[in-house]
């Protein structure tokens, strides 16, 4: 005859083993997906968290690009107006050294040339991705162009992009279409301290729609009278105070966009921050919960040997 004799103890202990297998087993699922080599299998759930918040990235991306190219157009601008209003400064020095008694104004005017030369370079260099506001060339006519100044980001997480507009009519120095639309070729009219009347324009820039007859190219030899050189003078007066303008325009643009910059930069790392605090939790818990899983199960690995060695005492008696 045989008995069969159930001991509660290893019962007890082959149940708690079997279920604190199940509850591994239930922790572990998330890392059924394979990580690359080097990679620990509990932190599998990290290349899922990436792989989801990558396209959240790419808007924020593509926004700063445009906003650093914004950035750069304006940053060019500024550039250009400052070293041609320079240029000009030294231009009217010129003009007021040459009225010194005995001064060699066909040797002033040949600096005056130079000069001038370099002022067209400078403008005609001041582009950036093929946007030059500084000048208009051939068939062409100052535009208002738009810029991605800044951006916002909702409670939801979408963004918010907020443009700004440049009229580049207030920024132009040369134009090869009508000379009235530059700074440079436009003619100045009016009368000099003295009482002289002028009208002189700074630059010929062969324009299609050149200025009024009667309007005339600064430049000097010794023939030039003194009440001459004074209009051309008060000219180039005239110029600078439109260059100032066209600068201070060109820079509270400048400002708008390069705050935007800021602005879109600090919105991308607070994103890269956050994602690497979900990636960090995520792993941390995950982490935790196998950690304690295996715990649980070598406890009821022990207390099942400890069950089965009890056992084996009661049939040796």
């Amino acid at each position: 005859m045989s008995s069969v004799w159930l001991n509660p103890s290893v019962a007890n202990g082959a149940a708690m083993a079997s279920a604190s297998a199940s509850a591994l087993e239930r922790v572990a699922k998330p890392s059924a997906v394979k990580p690359e080599t080097n990679t620990q299998p509990e932190a599998s759930s990290y290349w899922s968290i990436s792989t989801t918040m990558q396209p959240g990235s790419l808007p924020n991306g593509s926004v700063q690009e445009a906003n650093e190219i914004a950035a750069a157009v304006t940053d060019t601008a500024a550039l250009g107006l400052e070293q041609a209003t320079e240029i000009v400064a030294r231009i009217q020095q010129k003009l007021v050294l040459s009225k010194a008694v005995g001064a060699d104004r066909d040797a002033i005017n040949a600096d005056v040339s130079q000069m001038k030369a370099d002022l067209q370079k400078v403008v005609e260099e001041s582009g950036f991705n093929g946007d030059n506001w500084l000048m208009v060339e051939a068939g062409g006519r100052p535009k208002v162009t738009s810029l991605l100044a800044s951006v916002t980001s909702g409670n939801d997480g979408s963004l918010s992009i907020n443009m700004v507009d440049f009229d580049t009519a207030k920024a132009t120095l040369i134009s090869r279409q009508e000379a009235r639309d530059g700074v440079l070729t436009r003619a100045y009219a009016g009368s000099s301290l003295g009482g002289a009347p002028y009208n002189y324009f700074l630059l010929n820039a062969q324009s299609g729609e050149p200025n009024e007859p009667g309007a005339r190219e600064i430049r000097i030899d010794n023939r030039t009278t003194s009440d001459e050189i004074d209009g051309m003078i008060s000219t180039l007066n005239r110029v600078l105070i439109d260059m100032v303008g066209a600068s201070a325009e060109v820079s509270t643009t400048r400002s708008q966009v390069s705050g935007g910059a800021v602005m879109v930069q600090g919105l991308q790392g607070a994103t890269e921050l956050g994602v690497s605090r979900l990636v960090d939790t995520e792993l941390n818990e995950q982490s935790v919960r196998l950690t304690a899983g295996k715990v649980q199960e070598q406890l009821q690995s022990s207390a099942l040997n400890m069950a089965n060695a009890n056992m084996a005492a009661w049939l040796r008696l």
